[in-house]
């Protein structure tokens, strides 16, 4: 175990220098090559050890083991505003413009380690990517000179967020387990080309093109795993609490209450029967409560009705204080301009068919509403993250003879696009996404445990 925390701590630190990506709101579909080939699902199908970071209780049936993957992500965003979008809604600024974002192409890696300790208590660590925001358009859209003389450079953020849940399980019966974890969190941001928006911000300096900034916090995992009908049904619950992170101090005249960004909580549930020996179905729900946290969650630039700039009345200047009732969504207070985000339920369905002692393959849908409300468009093209349908497939190879075995997964996000009219300053807009996401894991298994089969 000393071992295992030596180089997850190791794999943790190098995982930051890579940027991570989410298809539902802005948090991975899944955890794991196992669960991403059956659409996400996990918080009753414990397949392997970073199942923990679904439900902690999964490690009571996971066995002694450890897992480490990588899987390329392809999304391909785009934004188009004013004249150039479909509607062909020209804002005051006269806008035209339309692009695809730039950098199609990441990494995003994971590992797992889990062990019993006792016949009832089991214990394990895992390092995964909870998900993030990425645009990178070579034209600024905000560029309000004219015939956009006014350098300001590229326009977009990359903001990912790491996650590592050290978990213990402890058996209550032979049908029931309840486990906990201790979750430490890392983000990391930059903006760049936000030039034209120091206007309304409380903290000028601190809005944009300050390179990267870190936050660090962390929160608890709770959840419960049971056996019915001679194990051939598994319900689980799990349970995230809010991830409370410092302040990312670089944009702290961006992000609402001065550089806030929480990592929202959620939980779910979770079910998986099986049919025969050698086939299960699985369901999960889950529930992000991205409108908690008030960076993602404030009403950003609505319908171009409101007085002065993005709604900011004008004549009142932001950097001033105090935070009067006029200057209360100024960028950076409290009540600051966010991405008006709503909370967001999750619908997860996959099936897990073991072939032979050697073959295992499975398929799986994910549905999760987008988050981004219709009049709030504006800053979310920047974070296009509009994407619904999700669909995938799985396999998993066990050589006869040696303790390795070998997962892939394939998951394609069905391209979704948002318009509307009449943004603030830019008029129309049509933001839209697809992805693709391919990966493979290596899984060296000590101890089978009893997971699905």
């Amino acid at each position: 175990m000393r071992f295992a925390l030596k180089h997850a701590a190791l794999i943790a630190a190098c995982m930051t220098a890579f940027p991570a990506y989410a298809t539902n709101g802005y948090f991975l579909p899944g955890f794991g090559m196992k669960a991403m080939g059956m659409g996400g699902v996990g918080i009753a199908a414990p397949q392997d050890a970073i199942s923990a970071a679904y439900n902690p209780a999964n490690l009571s049936k996971v066995g002694m083991r450890g897992d480490i993957g990588i899987s390329v992500f392809n999304p391909v965003r785009s934004a188009y505003v004013g004249k150039a979008s479909s509607s062909g809604d020209q804002s005051f600024f006269g806008f035209d413009t339309g692009y695809e974002s730039d950098q199609e192409w990441f990494l995003i890696p994971e590992m797992g380690f889990s062990m019993p300790l006792t016949e009832q208590l089991s214990a394990g660590i895992a390092v995964v990517g909870n998900g993030g925001m990425n645009s990178t358009y070579l034209k600024n859209f905000f560029d309000a000179s004219p015939n956009d003389t006014g350098g300001l450079g590229k326009l977009g953020v990359d903001m990912m967020q790491l996650l590592v849940p050290m978990s213990v399980s402890y058996k209550l019966n032979e049908d029931h387990a309840v486990g906990a974890s201790v979750v430490g969190a890392v983000t990391r941001f930059r903006a760049y080309g936000l030039q034209s928006f120091l206007t309304i911000s409380s903290d000028p300096a601190h809005v944009t093109n300050n390179g990267f900034d870190y936050s660090y916090g962390g929160g608890i995992k709770l959840g419960w795993l049971g056996d019915f009908f001679d194990d051939r049904l598994n319900i689980g619950l799990s349970w995230t609490s809010r991830m409370y992170m410092t302040k990312l101090d670089k944009y702290r005249g961006l992000f609402a209450e001065q550089g806030g960004f929480d990592i929202p909580e959620n939980y779910g549930l979770g079910i998986a029967f099986k049919p025969t020996k050698s086939l299960t179905l699985a369901a999960d729900v889950s529930r992000i409560l991205y409108s908690d946290v008030k960076s993602v969650g404030n009403v950003g630039p609505g319908l171009d009705t409101g007085p002065g700039f993005l709604g900011v009345q004008s004549g009142f200047p932001c950097g001033a204080p105090p935070a009067t009732a006029n200057r209360a969504q100024c960028l950076g207070r409290d009540g600051g301009l966010g991405f008006g985000w709503s909370d967001q339920t999750v619908y997860k369905v996959g099936a897990d068919w073991q072939v032979n002692d050697n073959w295992t393959v499975r398929a799986g849908y994910n549905y999760g509403a987008t988050p981004i409300k219709e009049d709030q468009l504006t800053f979310n093209t920047l974070a296009p993250a509009t994407v619904e349908h999700h669909y995938s497939v799985g396999f998993t190879w066990k050589a006869s003879d040696t303790p390795m075995e070998i997962t892939g997964a394939y998951m394609y996000v069905h391209n979704n696009k948002q318009s509307a009219i009449n943004q603030n300053i830019v008029g129309g807009v049509d933001i839209e996404m697809s992805q693709h996401v391919l990966g493979v894991s290596l899984g060296w298994v000590l101890d089978e445990g009893v997971g699905l089969h």
